[in-house]
């Protein structure tokens, strides 16, 4: 059976996180993920860490601070970073058009 990019993400960090705690959130699930994942600390390994910051790093709203004024959005785009810095460290200008697998094999 396959599994999302970001229910892999959810099952392997550690602390292991909840993908879609918040039903009515439902269009923002990742960015609840990544929420989850920068308040606890969570650590994951770069095998799943480069390819999920890759996701926002390659979106149009990366680049455009303007856009950050959604608070979603403002919130999300300090998450990437922060969880970038995290434990083990990923260098986001690296990620830049990486091609990201949604959809693994499990």
């Amino acid at each position: 059976m396959a599994k999302s990019l970001s229910q892999r993400v959810a099952d392997e960090a550690r602390p292991p996180a909840v993908l879609g705690r918040y039903p009515g959130m439902r269009d923002y699930y990742a960015e609840v993920l990544l929420d989850d994942l920068v308040e606890s600390g969570a650590w994951l390994d770069l095998e799943l860490k480069r390819p999920f910051l890759a996701t926002w790093v390659n979106d149009e709203d990366f680049d455009n601070p303007d856009s950050w004024r959604e608070p979603i959005i403002g919130r999300t785009q300090k998450n990437v970073r922060k969880f970038a810095a995290m434990a083990p460290v990923v260098d986001l200008e690296s990620l830049r058009g990486m091609q990201v697998k949604l959809f693994y094999d499990d």
